[in-house]
């Protein structure tokens, strides 16, 4: 049974569900709370919970973090708990303080504003949740018990497994919703089991047996001969065991093989080992350049991710056109194409780069995108059916348009002008453009971040 614990003095809306789960220890800033058991009674409620406090002890709270995460009603609910423990930094959105009210003033504001709310797509819930909780970010956390050795706990709890997250994460970065805040690992996994626990060994080169050891050989000059040190030593002095040639300077009697290693099966020396890779689980040996590697980042939602989950079903500022709107990596595959054609065939096309510099602070500022959805408006009607445009990233805006050459892009430079007149949303342009064909080379992103940077703003 639940029971209600009420603070008159501070109390919010009775239509907003507040639940506590575990041991409430009311303080006088308190609001009033439902007073819960479990998760199942959280879902016997059958109605949204806006915010959850956790009091419970650490191990029994993680796994009370999962469960409400994993639910429909509570994946994107604000959780506060009022210890710390192992699963929190990863899955609650704070210590529970007399702060909390603008945490939640913040949250129910976003929280109208969103529209993005498709818990089957696992895509749209992660950018919902990024979007509702300011400043989150999504963090890898080390497992080194499990093959994965890391996991992102709130994909976790959405049963994602964690190889797979790793490589949806990234097609999400490539679609432009998500950008990489740090590097947190490099972790190399076995190709057969995709386990991370590996061991890393030294081979003999020659019969790839692992017993080797350091040797110091000599080399007599006379005869050739090349044997362990201890065969040539013979009292104080040292002479070749096979010729009996005293040995008295290095460099001119005899000198040290630079080989160092001996193995022992098969009694070949060798420079440097050969470093093979000894899966624990399926204990299958892996040459080093056939592991697979997998870099782990800390997430955030981008400036396309959250036009996205504040517009819904538009996903993106300027697109117009579900057929002309790319991913950066699909816009530079065009480019390379056309740049070929264009060279065999004699034509001229031409890429816009449109950067809004002050897009961020249009953003932050009260978090008002109908101004922003006017100009969506007005830019969709300059871009063409035949032209294609990459999504919104801190590069700006990038449009290929075919059979244009510089002369006609004037006409492109006075529409984009006459939007810094809008008297409701004082933006600022910077437009580069450079022309195809071009000599690219293998790097196309590289090359067209080099010659836009060195393209004049126009």
């Amino acid at each position: 049974m639940s029971e209600v614990i009420k603070n008159t003095g501070n109390s919010l809306s009775t239509s907003e569900v507040r639940l506590w789960i575990g041991q409430p220890a009311p303080e006088t800033w308190h609001p009033s709370f439902t007073i819960v058991e479990s998760v199942e009674d959280v879902l016997s409620l059958n109605s949204p919970a806006p915010m959850l406090v956790i009091a419970l002890a650490p191990e029994q709270q993680d796994q009370i973090l999962a469960d409400l995460r994993s639910q429909q009603i509570t994946a994107l609910s604000l959780i506060f708990v009022i210890e710390e423990s192992l699963l929190s930094p990863y899955l609650a959105n704070g210590v529970f303080n007399e702060g909390f009210r603008n945490h939640l003033d913040d949250y129910l504001n976003r929280l109208q504003m969103s529209k993005l709310y498709d818990h089957d797509n696992q895509e749209f819930l992660l950018l919902s949740y990024l979007w509702l909780h300011e400043d989150c970010q999504l963090s890898p956390m080390k497992i080194t018990k499990e093959p994965c050795l890391y996991h992102y706990p709130l994909l976790s709890s959405w049963d994602m497994n964690p190889m797979g997250s790793f490589i949806w994460l990234a097609k999400l970065c490539d679609k432009g919703w998500l950008e990489t805040v740090e590097l947190a690992n490099r972790v190399r996994y076995s190709p057969c089991c995709q386990s991370g626990h590996l061991n890393y060994i030294d081979l003999c080169p020659q019969c790839q047996s692992i017993d080797i050891q350091l040797q110091s050989s000599l080399h007599c000059f006379n005869c050739g001969h090349v044997a362990p040190q201890e065969d040539f030593r013979k009292t104080s002095s040292l002479s070749c065991p096979n010729c009996l040639q005293s040995l008295r300077h290095i460099g001119v009697d005899y000198d040290r093989p630079i080989e160092t290693q001996r193995c022992r099966s098969c009694n070949s020396l060798f420079i440097d080992a050969e470093v093979q890779a000894n899966c624990l689980e399926c204990d299958t040996l892996h040459s080093l350049s056939s592991l697979l590697i997998r870099n782990l980042y800390r997430y955030k939602l981008s400036l396309a991710g959250r036009l996205l989950v504040h517009q819904g079903a538009i996903s993106n500022l300027f697109a117009n056109q579900a057929g002309n709107l790319m991913s950066f990596m699909q816009f530079c595959w065009l480019i390379d194409w056309q740049n070929r054609l264009a060279k065999r065939h004699g034509q001229v096309h031409s890429i816009l780069s449109v950067k809004l510099l002050n897009i961020e602070q249009l953003t932050r500022e009260n978090w008002d995108f109908s101004q922003l959805e006017a100009l969506q408006e007005r830019i969709s009607t300059m871009i063409r059916i035949t032209d294609a445009c990459s999504q919104y990233t801190e590069e700006g805006l990038l449009l290929f348009l075919p059979f244009t050459d510089k002369e006609q892009l004037k006409i492109v430079y006075e529409k984009f002008n006459q939007l810094k007149g809008l008297d409701s949303l004082p933006i600022e342009f910077s437009i580069r453009a450079i022309t195809l064909p071009d000599d690219m080379g293998e790097n196309v992103k590289d090359w067209l971040m080099d010659k836009l940077a060195a393209a004049e703003s126009l």
